[in-house]
């Protein structure tokens, strides 16, 4: 068994690390010899921790590596040990799903007792943080490389942790230092690459603060700058207008993103969000609730109240039906959320059963304080 200790004066995020964890975070990584946690090994562990009692405010990057197989009960010691009678919660991507149960696991199998920081196991697992927001991150693949290139964080090591496990048995059969540093730079990557992806937080942040609205008061969340009907030309020379709204982000993000979801765009940068809203300008329908009190009118294809069918010649107006009782309006609109309404305002729609709401674009809604209500609505359901 080596032991490999890596001493810094700082992380990356570490202002986020105490504000979240105090100082009782430990990000853990594993490396295994396959899938499976009834008949593969753990053959390396690494810890990242602050070093308590330290005058300098230390950081050790502690790596526990198993020169062959059968020291996998020594590792499994050795993580109980170092974290004694000390409280500790764990942080991991993906762990809850497999670092957590494979090591639990591993250490019935082996017959040695469950350290506390897993038999009482309170931790974070970052991949579960920020795995509902996949679409929105336009991401196939939620991984921790993935969520690395958003936040453009470079890493020397290129492999996978499978594609490592031919590695290690090679190391096993030869000691080969190449091999052994090619196993470590993996694994201290992939622990030194969490605090580096903590700041992902930053852009979930926007999303769940908008989820939550409802339980602030006042306005301190998501204030609108400015809101305003902007023009863009195609590559194909078509002309084509949307509703774009600047606010301020509930918090800075680290870098420059945009986000999509079908025609709706979110640009992320520093304290700022800016908003795109695609706007339709054709004809659609208001349909009326309350069809029975209607007529249709088939020669100008609209409804009309009964109490009005008596100015209409016999044999020109029929009784109105959900389908069919609607006025028609052309002009600018812009979509509505699921599920929001903004009072006063006439809902518009293509047809009957589309699904599909949308409000007529004037210029006062540009500076209805409701915008900001529209905004929240958006940023709750467009993205998910």
């Amino acid at each position: 068994m080596k032991i490999i200790d890596n001493f810094t004066d700082t992380i990356s995020n570490e202002d986020l690390y105490f504000r979240l964890w105090g100082d009782e975070g430990v990000f853990l990584d594993i490396e295994t010899t396959g899938l499976k946690r009834e008949t593969s090994s753990v053959y390396l562990i690494g810890l990242l921790f602050p070093v308590k009692d330290s005058k300098d405010g230390r950081w050790d990057l502690k790596l526990i590596l198993a020169e062959s197989e059968r020291e996998e009960p020594e590792i499994l010691k050795e993580l109980s040990r170092v974290f004694a009678g000390k409280p500790a919660r764990l942080i991991t991507f993906n762990g809850e799903r497999f670092d957590i149960p494979f090591l639990k696991k591993r250490y019935e199998i082996n017959g040695v007792e469950l350290p506390h920081i897993l038999s009482q196991y309170e931790g974070t697992d970052i991949y579960r943080m920020i795995n509902r927001y996949r679409k929105a991150f336009g991401l196939s693949h939620m991984n921790q490389k993935s969520v690395e290139r958003i936040l453009k964080v470079n890493r020397e090591d290129r492999y996978s942790g499978g594609e490592l496990i031919p590695y290690y048995r090679e190391y096993e059969r030869t000691g080969d230092k190449e091999i052994e540093k090619l196993l470590i730079t993996h694994n201290r990557e992939d622990v030194y690459g969490m605090a580096e992806i903590l700041s992902v937080v930053s852009y979930t942040e926007i999303f769940k603060c908008a989820e939550e609205a409802g339980e602030f008061s006042g306005e301190e969340l998501f204030k609108l700058k400015d809101a305003r009907i902007s023009c863009h030309t195609g590559f194909d020379g078509e002309r084509s207008y949307e509703l774009l709204i600047r606010f301020e982000l509930p918090e800075a993000v680290p870098e420059p993103y945009l986000f999509h979801d079908l025609r709706l765009f979110l640009e992320t940068s520093g304290k700022e969000g800016a908003l795109h809203i695609p706007v339709f300008n054709g004809e659609l329908k208001h349909f009326f609730e309350n069809y029975k009190d209607y007529h249709y009118i088939p020669s100008e294809d609209t409804a009309i109240l009964k109490t009005l069918g008596y100015l209409r010649e016999k044999g020109s107006v029929q009784n109105a039906t959900a389908a069919n009782c609607y006025i028609r309006k052309s002009g600018d609109f812009i979509p509505l959320p699921e599920g929001f309404t903004l009072p006063g305002a006439p809902v518009f729609k293509k047809d009957h059963k589309s699904r599909n709401s949308f409000v007529p674009l004037t210029e006062d809604l540009l500076s209805d304080p409701r915008l900001r209500d529209y905004l929240i609505s958006i940023l709750k359901t467009g993205f998910r």
